[in-house]
């Protein structure tokens, strides 16, 4: 067992700092919860899985400034 979690009255789980940090998870990640035949699964939900393009913004980590469609079209940077 890696950690014990204790349920809060509002139904809340905290997920130990060390196993965060481990996971690499962040406040306002997502988890995807399942039940399975020995009990609960737990699983930080994956961009590539999204169900949504709203879900997909800010995935890739651009930090640059916002960009027209324009400016995607990879016509945008074909040389002449």
């Amino acid at each position: 067992m890696d950690a014990l979690l204790t349920l809060s009255s509002k139904g809340q789980l905290v997920i130990p700092a060390r196993l965060r940090h481990l996971l690499g998870l962040q406040p306002g990640d997502r988890l995807a919860l399942s039940l399975e035949a020995g009990g609960l699964r737990l699983v930080p939900e994956d961009c590539e899985k999204s169900s949504s393009a709203r879900a997909l913004i800010g995935c890739a980590g651009y930090q640059g400034p916002p960009l027209s469609l324009e400016q995607m079209d990879p016509a945008f940077f074909a040389e002449p």
